[in-house]
């Protein structure tokens, strides 16, 4: 259910700043500090302090007082009449001490009239100044204390004066001054002396709170709406807010437009303006994110030094700030809320002067927006179709998109739109627009729709390219234009490929509009694409695949040869047929086309075992895929495969921060759901089968072929993990019998028999002797006549074989490890040695064994693999005392290890990391858990393993396997 909270119940985004106040106070613990935090209005800074306070051990005492604006300065000495008077009610301070305080708080005692005659030391107003100093040092003797002041930028003199005066004179240790304080805006000049002088101070802290990344405002909303938003909302909220911790609570629930509440907090400053200040904010809003300054001089009234006169205080104020040669709105939502606050007749106004200012340069992008908001909408037609062509020559196939997209909704509007985007209006109005600089001229709607159909392939909007080459499709004749309704099929199909399903029907009927002629080049390339589409099901296409080629070398035609190429190369694990294809490939302008090529080289390269040559060439295209704004597109896939060569490597760290990033950028649905597959087989891996749980959760009606396949594995495994070995079963037999199974590369669908075997030995630990082991047994036998059925491909395939067998036939581990060890895939070496290591002592074999396991043991705490780590821990705690190497030395002074006192000298914390050693959690995973540092964490394992004579984590493990001082661990 979605909340209707506002306020986030999850602080995020500022661990950072929480460790560096808790340094400050760590340091006033020795001497009295001071701590200064500084942001934005919104950022957070009033939520840090209160978690700060709740954070805070007792018996410390927080008393917060604030500045409060009130006109010009704010109150004398509000925040401290604050602080004070809640010390005062707490009965902090004694009685008939304080005679200055006394006049402000009766409860301190009656303010003695002064005698005649009587000399006072000091003045009035410092000897209040002493008063609070003694006591705040009174209150600090007896209970720590943080004297918080919020807001000091609106503090009056006084108080700035007093607070001052503490920070210098202070000397009672367990005393930490705390202040926020807001940057630029009004008051921000008054606080400057103060500041330099705090800063000064060798018991300084000073904070300065950035604005949230888009990671941690999609956790905020996450909290404030009780569910995870899509990536696509995060986003919006982000650029929207600039990471401002309140404007997104403002927006979490809210459309485009700017709430009204939020909208009244924006508007507040702008409209206290002076009405020539305010005209000069509206205009500025009307031109965009930035403007530089010669542009907003030719669009306003004033020039020259009266501008900078206007602009002096919208800077110093905080609603404008300067940037290279012009100025942008501090946020995003200020300069909203400024336009929104427009009348329509002021922004046509507005952006007629953009316009105008602007019509003799090649800001077509811009041209097109400001022509569109004041009306004028054929000129507004032609500007965004020149921008989408410069877009589409930058590589911003988004922008293309989003600039054809207007070119599309405009079409009804314009009386003659094919002559408006061929040659520019006539003549007519205060200027001309001109021809085009390259590109088609005088296109038509079914012309605009190809082009939209093509950027959103490249853009990774797929849904939307198929509703554009849909509608094209319904506006061509195919009879009088078979080509351009052959085009089209062939950008649907390719569109309906990349979002999981399959578009041979379009690349059929494509193929009927064609001759069937070796001389036509569109025929080949709707073959070249429709064989991808039927990839992995080599068998369906080989015959496209061989016929495309054909007509490529035939024709002489690049792109054609190239996708024949590809087929050839995948198919024969040909690396000469890749290397001419990306040869071919980088002398076209076809940098969706030339990105393909490492997608086929890292799969070639996975199949015969060549995981890093494989990993190195995907990560290769990725990057240029970035470059060439294909992130979201050919990127997606090509992360898909990094990832994977990642994980096989044992590389899990860098698999893990490319999955979290490609998932950030809000890739298409089929890539998505690859990504999270990935993201859920490493989760498990490492143990964490929430994580896992959440990553198999969603629909996988995106996937198809391999991807589907590999979800299924994930499912079966992810059952075990939960104890339910007989629910993976049956999702091995619909994995099984799906019909994608038999037409996959063998070392593919070797790789689901694996995960079969996996099964059924789980099946069999649960149930070893019931009715349930005549049905695992069966099984194995399935899964033999399977894999009996499927060909060798590859050295990955020889490798999962000899892993399939020995699972089987329960011998045959030692082939196992050298085919693992051989490929460097250190998870799957680290399971067989695991099992090699148990043949070995079951043949008596002490000394094999234990080595075996200390080998698994090593791989798979580098990994961080806890449910590896933990079956291996558990293996070897079985096993007799005596096996391997002699037993190591017990520390000096301790009892022998394995004995009922062999934890005797361990502390209780050194207790608890002993039992997530022996779950097989790293140092960090352990820090995690009990929430202290690695380091501490990696001191408290150094005791132990001194405490107990143990000479790896894994010995230590075993000893409290054997030793039963932890339950038995689940399979891997």
């Amino acid at each position: 259910m979605v909340s209707d909270r506002v306020v986030s119940p999850v602080f995020v985004g500022r661990d950072d700043a929480l460790a560096a106040l808790a340094g400050a106070w760590q340091t006033a613990v020795g001497a009295p500090a001071v701590a200064l935090v500084a942001g934005e209005a919104g950022i957070g800074k009033s939520r840090l302090v209160t978690e700060f306070e709740h954070a805070l051990d007792l018996p410390v005492r927080m008393v917060r007082g604030a500045c409060a604006e009130f006109g010009g300065e704010g109150l004398a000495y509000a925040p401290f009449v604050a602080v004070l008077r809640r010390l005062v009610r707490e009965g902090a301070a004694a009685a008939g001490r304080y005679r200055e305080l006394a006049r402000w708080f009766p409860e301190l005692g009656e303010v003695p009239e002064a005698q005649p005659g009587e000399q006072r030391p000091l003045s009035g107003k410092h000897r209040l100044y002493e008063e609070v100093l003694a006591l705040v040092e009174e209150v600090a003797a007896a209970r720590p204390v943080v004297v918080a002041v919020e807001d000091l930028h609106w503090a009056d003199a006084a108080s700035r004066e007093l607070f001052a005066f503490l920070a210098r004179n202070l000397t009672q240790p367990g005393v930490l001054l705390l202040a926020t304080y807001r940057l630029g805006g009004a008051g921000a000049g008054q606080l400057g002396p103060l500041l330099s002088e705090l800063a000064r101070g060798p018991r300084t802290t000073t904070l300065r709170l950035p604005r949230l990344t888009e990671g941690h405002v999609g956790l905020q909303l996450a909290a404030i709406l009780g569910t995870a938003p899509d990536a696509a909302t995060v986003h919006r909220v982000h650029r929207r807010s600039d990471g401002n911790p309140l404007f997104v609570e403002a927006l979490a629930h809210g459309d485009s437009h700017t709430p009204d509440s939020l909208r009244e907090l924006l508007l507040r400053a702008p409209r206290a303006l002076p009405s020539p200040a305010r005209l000069l904010l509206s205009l500025v809003s009307a031109g965009g994110d930035f403007v530089t300054h010669r542009l907003l001089e030719s669009v306003a009234d004033e020039s020259g030094p009266e501008l900078d006169a206007l602009l002096r205080p919208l800077v110093d104020q905080g609603l404008l700030v300067t940037a290279d040669d012009g100025y942008g709105f501090r946020h995003a939502l200020i300069r909203q809320a400024v336009y929104e606050d427009l009348l329509p007749g002021e922004r046509i106004r507005l952006h007629t002067r953009y316009a105008e200012a602007l019509r003799d340069s090649d800001a077509y992008a811009e041209l097109a927006a400001h022509t569109y908001a004041a009306g004028d909408h054929e000129r507004a037609l032609a500007f965004a179709y020149r921008a989408a062509h410069r877009a589409r020559r930058s590589y911003a196939y988004d922008e293309q998109r989003r600039m054809l997209e207007r070119v599309l909704d405009l079409w009804d509007r314009v009386r003659d739109p094919s002559a408006a985007l061929g040659t520019g209006p006539s003549g007519t109005g205060p200027f001309d627009i001109g021809p085009l600089d390259s590109g088609p001229r005088g296109a038509d709607l079914v012309g605009v729709l190809t082009e939209a159909a093509e950027a959103c392939m490249f853009s990774g909007d797929y849904r939307r390219g198929i509703d554009h080459a849909t509608a094209g499709l319904a506006a061509v004749d195919e009879r009088r234009a078979p080509e351009r309704a052959a085009l089209l099929l062939e950008h649907r199909g390719r569109l309906r490929h990349r979002l999981g399903g399959t578009g041979n029907a379009d690349f059929d009927h494509a193929l009927r509009l064609l001759p069937d002629d070796v001389g036509n080049v569109l025929r080949g390339r709707v073959l070249g694409v429709m064989a991808m589409g039927l990839l992995p099901d080599a068998d369906a296409a080989r015959w496209a695949f061989d016929e495309a080629l054909r007509i490529g070398r035939h024709t002489g035609d690049a792109t054609v040869t190239v996708r024949g190429l590809l087929g050839t190369g995948a198919r024969d694990g040909d690396l000469g047929a890749l290397a001419e294809a990306r040869g071919l490939a980088e002398r076209l302008d076809s940098h969706d086309l030339l990105l393909t090529v490492p997608m086929y080289e890292a799969m070639v390269h996975t199949r015969t075992g060549e995981h890093r040559r494989g990993v190195d060439a995907a990560l290769d295209g990725l990057r240029r895929a970035r470059r060439s704004g294909l992130g979201l597109s050919r990127g997606a896939d090509l992360a898909c495969y990094a990832a994977h060569g990642l994980i096989l490597t044992g590389r899990w760290d860098e698999a893990t921060a490319l999955l979290d990033e490609a998932l950030a950028e809000d890739p298409p649905p089929a890539a998505r759901q690859h990504l999270r597959r990935l993201v859920g087989r490493l989760a498990l891996c490492r143990g964490d089968v929430a994580a896992a749980a959440t990553a198999a959760s969603g629909p996988a009606d995106a996937l198809r072929s391999t991807g589907l396949l590999q979800h299924y594995q994930l499912v079966c495994l992810l059952a075990v993990a939960q104890g339910d070995p007989e629910e993976a079963d049956r999702v091995l037999g619909r994995t099984l019998a799906d019909p994608w199974f038999t037409r996959v590369p063998s070392s593919e669908a070797r790789s689901v028999l694996v995960t079969g075997a996996l099964v059924q030995e789980a099946r069999l630990d649960a149930d070893s002797n019931g009715p349930t082991a005549q049905q695992a047994e069966d099984r194995r036998t399935e899964l033999a006549l399977l894999d009996a059925g499927l060909p060798e491909y590859g050295r990955l395939d020889r490798a999962r074989r000899s892993h399939l067998h020995a699972l089987l036939r329960g011998g045959g581990w030692q082939q196992a490890v050298s085919a693992w060890r051989e490929l460097g895939q250190p998870y799957h070496l680290a399971q067989c040695l695991l099992r090699a290591g148990r043949s070995a002592l079951a043949a008596g074999d002490l000394t094999g064994g234990s080595a075996q396991f200390e080998e698994a043991a090593e791989l798979a705490d580098s990994l961080g693999a806890a449910p590896l780590s933990r079956r291996i821990a558990l293996a070897a705690g079985q096993a007799p005392a005596s096996h391997g190497a002699p037993p190591a030395r017990p520390a000096e002074g301790a009892d022998a290890p394995g004995t009922a006192h062999g934890t005797a000298r361990l502390t209780a914390r050194e207790h608890e990391v002993l039992l997530l050693i022996a779950e097989g959690l790293s140092n960090r995973q352990i820090a995690g858990r009990l929430h202290i540092s690695p380091s501490t964490a990696g001191v408290h394992v150094s005791h132990i393993l001194a405490k107990l004579g143990a000479s790896t984590r894994t010995r230590a493990a075993a000893i409290a396997h054997r030793q039963g001082w932890t339950a038995a661990a689940p399979p891997e």
